[in-house]
């Protein structure tokens, strides 16, 4: 269940998120709440994970230690040179701690780089699944979120394709930006493996993503959106009064551009939740400025592009997400007018899973994604 370890909504998110495995474990939750008694700003929250990560390494508890490093990663921009290391160590250390065996590691050309990929194949599977993240996740989590929550154990009528698309883990620093149109990286993993059907999972800002390529990919039969993101400029604008009213007015206006980069700029010098959007955005899209980050941001909608969709369609909303607006599947549901079916199961703090992607409650989440995938919602 979701645990309030800090006051500060994002920061408090992102403990529960990658520390959700040790709820369980009291010596490690006592350890979490002395940690997050030191905490606060985005330097000492750096600082307190990574020496814990250098404690655990040392005591030879990778797992343990790679949930610290990739905690101490997370507010780190890519220009920062301590991201090489927590990076480095984070995945070093998960995949010393898991079984590798069934993991086959490929490199599928995109653009001026590659798509990084893991293939877990079942031996007489005849389905294929695409699954990836959204805005922040990487490989590891999604292999982590496979193997630990039974997805791949419950599905033996398919073979997995994990990936980390444009934008996205080791993809982004081969030259790779996020890209809105997400049918393209898809059809290169489709074509590059021969693949003529196949069905897509998407996670957190890859609700969208996985979206968007089924309205324009004919070769997507089933897409999962883990969760529902209607569109990524939601996102800022939960948070931020009046930018509803501003945003689509930026275009073209260059007077209110630069007025509007100066506050985000003000406004993130004392906010967790804006910097790391406007810093991870701008990293993700290799947008220079804040403005330009959240201009581009509007791209990601799927305003208009619903009633493109005619595969079977499975819609995961909850009642409290940081991200996304909570009548979001309700209002997705509603513009899938040519969709072959849909199914919603949107979570809330009676059900349990109530936070984005279940965080806190992920089980439920997994449960929902099988039951879809064998037919037996």
């Amino acid at each position: 269940m979701y645990r309030k370890y800090m006051s500060n909504e994002q920061f408090n998110f992102q403990v529960n998120r990658f520390m959700e495995p040790y709820y369980d474990d009291p010596k490690v939750q006592n350890v979490i709440q002395e940690a997050v008694s030191h905490i606060t700003n985005q330097e000492n929250w750096y600082q307190t994970w990574y020496d814990l990560g250098n404690q655990t390494e040392k005591q030879k508890q990778y797992d343990l230690a790679s949930a610290y490093f990739q905690l101490a990663d997370f507010f780190l921009s890519e220009e920062d040179e301590r991201k090489k290391e927590t990076y480095r160590r984070f995945s070093e250390d998960y995949y010393k701690s898991i079984d590798t065996s069934q993991l086959i590691f490929d490199k599928v050309p995109y653009g001026a780089g590659y798509m990084p990929v893991v293939r877990l194949n079942h031996k007489n599977a005849t389905k294929t699944i695409l699954f990836h993240g959204g805005f922040d996740s990487y490989m590891e989590e999604i292999i982590r979120l496979t193997l630990s929550q039974g997805l791949y154990d419950a599905l033996p009528d398919y073979n997995f394709i994990l990936f980390e698309g444009p934008g996205q883990g080791v993809c982004v620093r081969t030259g790779v930006p996020l890209t809105s149109e997400w049918e393209k990286p898809v059809g290169a993993l489709l074509d590059y493996y021969h693949i003529e059907e196949a069905d897509i999972l998407g996670m957190s800002l890859g609700g969208y993503l996985a979206t968007r390529a089924a309205a324009y990919e004919p070769r997507i039969k089933k897409v999962l959106a883990f969760d529902v993101m209607y569109d990524m400029a939601d996102a800022l604008i939960m948070k931020m009064p009046g930018a509803d009213k501003i945003i689509p007015n930026l275009t073209g206006n260059v007077a209110l551009q630069e007025k509007f980069n100066d506050t985000l700029i003000e406004k993130a010098k004392n906010n967790v939740d804006l910097a790391f959007k406007m810093r991870k955005g701008m990293d993700i899209t290799f947008a220079k400025r804040p403005v330009d980050f959240v201009m581009e941001a509007t791209k990601y909608s799927m305003d208009g592009k619903l009633d493109r969709i005619t595969q079977d369609v499975l819609l995961i909303g909850c009642s409290k997400d940081l991200y996304v607006p909570a009548d979001t599947a309700a209002k997705e549901a509603l513009q899938l007018t040519n969709a072959r079916s849909i199914t919603s199961k949107v979570f809330t703090e009676r059900s349990g899973g109530e936070r984005h992607c279940q965080v806190g409650d992920k089980p439920l989440a997994a449960k929902c994604i099988i039951s879809f995938l064998n037919g037996n919602f």
